[in-house]
């Protein structure tokens, strides 16, 4: 059976391809609090992250209930999401106005 295919292994999937987002988030949070600055950053698009997270938990909470670790994963994922919604509104609305 090829790696790809073997249920053992895929399950790890979620955890690797949360990590590598969060990874991204954490990026974007470091870039806008180094740079005091959300230029390029989507208020929006960020938001529908934000919902495909929530979507995610969900299937995880009702389809794979035993995936506890896919299932914290998605929490940390959702978290640090909002911590990049809050830093673009922080750096576009609230520090940017005198």
């Amino acid at each position: 059976m090829r790696p790809w295919n073997n249920p053992a292994i895929v399950s790890y999937s979620p955890i690797v391809t949360t990590c590598l987002l969060e990874t991204a988030n954490v990026g974007q949070m470091i870039r806008m609090w180094t740079f005091r600055t959300a230029a390029g950053q989507s208020l929006t698009a960020w938001a529908c992250v934000q919902v495909a997270l929530w979507l995610w938990a969900n299937f995880y909470r009702v389809i794979t209930p035993e995936q506890w670790v896919a299932r914290f994963t998605i929490k940390i994922g959702i978290a640090l999401n909002f911590g990049v919604i809050l830093s673009v509104v922080w750096f576009r609305y609230v520090a940017a106005t005198p």
